[in-house]
């Protein structure tokens, strides 16, 4: 949930900074996802050299300096001279629907943007550069130095009431001691009694135990107030127009979703809650219309169904421009029903999530009258006296007895008395004197009906504990004999692998093996039958590439959508009877979705380059689990994800994520592991960009696949070599760059790659045993060889078969260029590698490297047909 800072500091007085209350929250049991600041990438910088491009009357040369680097700029702005204060956009920031990248302009270099104030969004003013203050210190944030920081706040299922700004502004008053200022709710009323202008029927009470409505009239429809057209903006909701905001602010403000009705729509003004029929259907405000079941809860009128109740509205009675009088509801549901409903129908909505939490019931009336003194305030209306009320089974508060020893004796943490009752007021317990006891304090704790998850002392001890600090709980040595270590050999390698990918400068990430097929299927470009299988496979196998072809963009985005459905339906992955949400509703075949989906949530907050690594499990159903008989293959598997500049750490050289940078990746992780038999094969795959994909193969001893397990030969087929010390090419990887509409499904702007590594199948080929030689006393003879072969042919094959050809006087052999052009007929390529030749015995005369040279030529013309370049 994201509760912005300002907002926060209307109900609390705060003298923490952003972070510091980010770590407070933390501490108190309240995580805390990240602390945002609009504007990201953008910085404050100073123009240090200043001066008009040649032909151009408007574009200047800049150069800008945030205090670190310096920056060459180009501006169209007249305003900007020396030594002025500017924002600058760098590299990969976001400025509207622009994503700064290095450009030429008229031969200048320009590697940022400086921002006018409408760009900004701080006012309509495109005529010039915004500019700072002369003593705005330079490299810090614009967000930190004019906007308001919002914290991300990953709040759990079982604390309902933190999902709004009070509940936690409640937490922050009871840690910092300060005194929470509730928001005003009292309502000046006049006219006709609302009982007397709207009926209510409640027929489903087990599904709807309470609720509320208010009738309020000549309200005026438009544009929420700036202030709260921001907050709402800020929080993650869309302003819309001034009521239908109102009651989007009190459900972020108190946490209670409401809704508002064009009064003058409902059929004879009367408001019936019930179970739809089977078959009944809505046309949601979304304009789809949706079959309901008998099991779900539906708001009607006497002429048919206007919500779906909890979730989302109808469009038949939707508040539009010319409403004047509007039926406020604020009601509770029973969250599992709310939580099925939103399951079934595929809907979920800040609605439906806040009644999944169970809110308070008693909530409905607070937050309805909050609603109607704002439509009075932001909107003109006026407040029919009264509510109406369908609440037949009130609920209580109820009380638990409470000894204080129990802090200490569950915690260690010594507690007085009085910071115990202190502690429970600040978080709107009830706290009285308990039964009497002359050996230890007794209280007698009243919990609110807000607090669902406090249900006896244990509960009440977390309480104290969280609020008065975990840090005080005492730190004691354990006792006893240590427990025998346990030897892991996948988390040994783990641990290895670990190590060199962190060297090489990516960042681990860690996702869930719980995924959703449909976001699966998002990585299978062409969504064609029969490319669900190459998910499911141990590594993917190069495969035809699947673009439909004599088909329009127009006929492919049309049925692009059910073709994905269909496929994900497909798709060979073990899926949960009793999923949580749709969206983790299988165990993953890939690691890579949850790649592009970090590497797509972080770019909306980093502009630096991305370079992700994750090592888990991929789980492949089998034989035995479709029979009952036996579990799926859990696969250990390594995924690689990158995307803009990452600078290496010594150097500063700065590496853009290409195929040839994963590339990279595989090669440093093959020679870590003494991997010495491998090749990259081109590869297609729906995933990747043709041309732009290749298979890593290596080279698995028959010995080791004889001892290989079934699960770890894998699904695809292989077999024994006619010779057991030969060795079998075994797919191992598969990388590439990402496909461009691969990359648009997960809404990725920049050019992305990824690797997925079947960490069992290159263990395989990773030595036992690794000799070392000693330097060879002899000299080595060098020579070039420079041949011309068919483009198509993979430079790996050509140097299979120059080592192959090679006597034992062949040491290495390096392909160092590649070129095509000029003097190298249309269709071929020259490919130029560095040979050395070196004897363990003695100094090689010219004619023995000659001989030896010649039958690598011969070998290579025999298989390519390969011409010697002069």
């Amino acid at each position: 949930m994201r509760v912005p800072y300002a907002w926060l500091k209307d109900y609390v007085d705060i003298t923490l900074s952003p972070e510091e209350l980010a770590e407070r929250l933390t501490m108190a049991g309240l995580e805390v996802d990240r602390v945002e600041y609009p504007w990201p990438g953008i910085v404050t910088a100073q123009i240090i050299w200043l001066e008009r491009v040649k032909g151009s009357d408007h574009l200047s040369a800049t150069r800008v300096t945030d205090g670190t680097n310096e920056y060459s700029v180009v501006c169209g702005a007249s305003n900007i001279k020396l030594h002025d204060k500017v924002p600058l956009a760098r590299l990969g920031a976001r400025v509207g629907e622009i994503v700064i990248a290095e450009k030429m302009a008229m031969g200048v270099l320009s590697q940022g943007m400086l921002c006018s104030p409408r760009e900004l969004g701080l006012s309509d003013d495109h005529t010039g550069i915004y500019i700072l203050p002369k003593d705005t210190p330079l490299g810090i944030p614009l967000g930190k130095l004019l906007g308001d920081a919002v914290i991300d706040l990953d709040i759990k299922a079982h604390r309902g009431d933190l999902f709004c700004v009070v509940g936690v502004a409640r937490e922050v008053a009871a840690f910092t001691g300060e005194t929470l200022r509730l928001p005003e709710t009292a309502v000046k009323e006049k006219g006709k009694a609302a009982d007397k202008q709207m009926t209510l029927k409640v027929r489903d009470p087990d599904l709807c135990p309470r609720y509320t409505a208010r009738v309020v009239r000549d309200v005026k429809i438009e544009p929420s107030p700036q202030w709260m057209a921001d907050r709402l903006t800020a929080a993650g909701m869309r302003p819309i127009n001034n009521v239908v905001d109102i009651t989007n602010y009190v459900m972020l403000e108190l946490g209670q979703p409401l809704h508002a009705f064009d009064y003058d729509k409902v059929t004879d003004h009367t408001i019936i809650v019930r179970r739809a029929a089977p078959g009944e259907q809505l046309t949601t405000l979304d304009d789809v219309t949706r079959t309901l079941t008998d099991e779900m809860l539906l708001i009607t009128d006497p002429a048919g169904p206007t919500v779906i109740a909890g979730i989302f509205g109808g469009s038949r009675v939707e508040v539009s421009d010319d409403t004047t009088n509007i039926l406020l509801e604020a009601a509770h549901f029973a969250p599992g029903n709310i939580r099925r409903t939103s399951q079934t129908l595929g809907l979920r909505t800040e609605s439906s999530g806040r009644f999944e939490k169970n809110p308070d019931i008693n909530l409905t009336a607070i937050a309805i009258d909050r609603a109607a003194r704002l439509l009075t305030e932001l909107a003109g209306g006026t407040v029919a006296p009264g509510q109406v009320d369908f609440y037949p089974e009130p609920v209580e508060e109820h009380e638990i007895d409470f000894a204080v020893s129990q802090v200490e004796w569950l915690t260690g943490m010594q507690v007085t008395p009085t910071e115990v009752e202190d502690v429970l007021r600040a978080l709107g317990f009830g706290v009285a004197e308990g039964k009497e006891d002359a050996s230890e304090v007794k209280l007698r704790i009243t919990v609110p009906t807000r607090r669902h998850d406090v249900e006896e002392s244990a509960d009440i001890v977390e309480e104290v504990a969280r609020i008065a600090g975990f840090d005080r709980i005492p730190g004691t040595i354990p006792s006893g004999p240590l427990p025998t270590p346990h030897h892991d050999l996948w988390y040994e390698r783990a641990d290895r692998l670990r190590d060199v990918l962190v060297g090489a400068g990516l960042t681990e990430i860690v996702s869930y093996p719980l995924t959703s097929r449909e976001r699966m299927a998002h990585l299978l470009r062409g969504a064609t039958s029969g490319e669900e299988q190459l998910l499911g496979a141990p590594v993917a196998t190069p495969s035809p590439d699947p673009s439909p072809a004599g088909r329009g963009e127009v006929d492919i985005r049309k049925t692009e959508r059910r073709q994905l459905a269909a496929l994900a339906e497909r798709l060979p992955a073990i899926t949960l009877v009793n999923p949580a949400s749709a969206e983790v509703e299988a165990l993953r075949l890939t690691l890579m979705a949850s790649l592009l989906e970090t590497i797509a949530e972080n770019n909306k907050h980093e502009s630096a380059g991305l370079w992700f690594f994750e090592l888990g499990r991929r789980y492949l159903p089998t034989a035995a689990l479709r029979d009952g008989s036996g579990l799926p293959q859990e696969r250990h598997t390594l995924g690689v994800g990158a995307t803009g500049p990452m600078a290496t750490a010594w150097t500063g050289e700065v590496r853009t994520a290409d195929f040839f940078a994963i590339k990279g990746i595989a090669e440093l992780l093959l020679a870590t592991l003494k991997v010495a038999a491998y090749r990259f094969v081109p590869g297609a795959h729906p995933t990747f960009h043709p041309g732009r994909c290749a298979i890593l193969e290596v080279g698995v001893p028959g010995t080791a696949l004889a001892n290989a397990t079934e699960a770890t030969k894998g699904t695809d087929g292989l077999s024994l070599p006619a010779a057991r010390d030969n060795p079998v090419w075994v797919a191992a990887a598969v990388l590439g760059e990402v496909h461009p509409e691969v990359a648009e499904r997960f809404d990725l702007t920049a050019r992305t790659c990824l690797m997925e590594l079947d960490l069992e199948r290159l263990y395989l080929a990773v030595p036992e045993v690794v000799f070392s030689q000693a330097v060879l006393r002899y000299p080595a003879a060098q020579r070039d060889l420079a041949i011309v072969v068919d483009a198509s042919v993979p430079a790996a094959l050509v140097l299979d078969t120059i080592r192959a050809a090679g006597s034992d006087l062949l040491r290495s052999a390096v392909l160092f260029d590649v070129y095509t052009g000029k003097g190298i007929p249309e269709g071929k390529k020259n490919l130029a590698y560095a040979l050395t030749y070196q004897s363990p015995e003695r100094t090689l005369t010219d004619q023995e490297v000659e001989r030896a040279h010649a039958e690598i030529v011969k070998a290579l013309g025999e298989a390519f047909d390969a011409e010697l370049r002069a």
